[in-house]
């Protein structure tokens, strides 16, 4: 008789959980990791986990690697446009981690993304996927939004879908630009409400008690879907996407390996010598005054963040420089690399 409940007990389907997802988006270096990371912070205080998809368009093993000591499992996804020839890969991975055991699931878009083909895909495949509910939360610099230039639009098509917003570096507008910023946005997108690190966490601990009374047999999820790749091909030619989303392609990047320690002197001044086409970098280094400690440096535009971020975990990803722009250089900014830290820089070996 056990042998025949055991049998049978085998044969049942596995139960599955609807859990809450979140996809960070806004323009580069907006401050998209650090609101990662305070989530993250927060929820792993009450002993809430996530899984974490982290998308960049040069290197995503650098931000990976700041995160790890925030959550178990992170998953990067290094592509040029993740909402065109990398949709396929991403969601490959939201279908891995949909079986988690984690509480939720977070993923962070790269600064060029145009997320309306992923909303759109999410929803399509909603009973494979079993996130609900899903929340778009745009990360806007409240220095620079409006500010890009030819880039603007993109950065507008960004907020267009939010449902969420969260401003960063407010402290250096007063009051009256603040209020003013908060106007625009508005216009642009008067259905999505302002939102915090904290408060995305307090939403996420809600929908994870509420979910917890939502379990399904995993043999309820649409079986007429069909193979997850007969939906490939309509996503990866959507005509969803927005006019400007051609200029998320005018972007390149380019990524130098940093072998030696170096000092902090050093990368500082090199960052600042940077030429003005990169708009975003970031730099993974060794420092000579803690060579067991890692640190990750970054720029933003010509300001370069006045504190570097500890990163204590040990990995394969080497010490790194990662570079973001348009009509980049890469010799040029290979030589200033190896000018400014040391000859022994390269690109990555293939």
């Amino acid at each position: 008789m056990t042998n025949v409940l055991q049998s049978e007990v085998s044969l049942l389907p596995s139960i599955i959980a609807m859990r809450p997802m979140v996809m960070l988006t806004g323009f580069l270096g907006a401050g998209k990791t650090t609101t990662l990371r305070e989530v993250l912070d927060d929820l792993v205080a009450d002993n809430l986990f996530c899984d974490v998809i982290l998308n960049d368009r040069e290197n995503a093993d650098i931000d990976r690697e700041t995160l790890r000591d925030h959550v178990e499992s992170v998953a990067a996804l290094t592509g040029s446009c993740v909402c065109c020839e990398g949709m396929d890969e991403l969601y490959d991975m939201v279908m891995k981690v949909s079986k988690s055991d984690n509480h939720a699931l977070l993923v962070e878009l790269n600064g060029t993304a145009d997320p309306l083909p992923l909303l759109e895909g999410f929803t399509l495949l909603e009973s494979k996927f079993m996130l609900h509910p899903r929340w778009q939360v745009c990360v806007i610099d409240a220095r620079h939004f409006g500010k890009r230039s030819q880039f603007s639009g993109l950065e507008r098509l960004q907020l267009e879908t939010a449902s969420h917003y969260v401003l960063t570096h407010t402290s250096q507008l007063s009051r009256d630009e603040e209020f003013e910023l908060e106007e625009i946005v508005q216009a642009i997108n008067p259905m999505a409400s302002r939102t915090s690190s904290f408060a995305i966490a307090q939403l996420l601990r809600q929908a994870i008690g509420k979910n917890r009374r939502h379990c399904f047999a995993e043999s309820q999820k649409a079986s007429d879907a069909g193979n997850w790749g007969d939906f490939a091909p309509q996503f990866a030619h959507a005509e969803s996407h927005h006019d400007r989303h051609h200029l998320a392609h005018e972007f390149t990047g380019c990524n130098i390996v940093i072998p030696e320690a170096v000092s902090e002197e050093q990368v500082l001044e090199w960052l600042k010598k940077l030429p003005e086409s990169i708009i975003r970098a970031k730099a993974l280094v060794t420092l000579k005054s803690a060579p067991k400690i890692r640190y990750l440096y970054e720029r933003v535009g010509l300001e370069v963040s006045p504190r570097a971020i500890p990163v204590r975990s040990v990995s394969q990803a080497p010490c790194s420089g990662l570079f973001i722009g348009a009509d980049l250089e890469p010799e040029a900014i290979l030589e200033m690399t190896r000018r400014s830290l040391h000859l022994n820089c390269h690109f990555p070996t293939k």
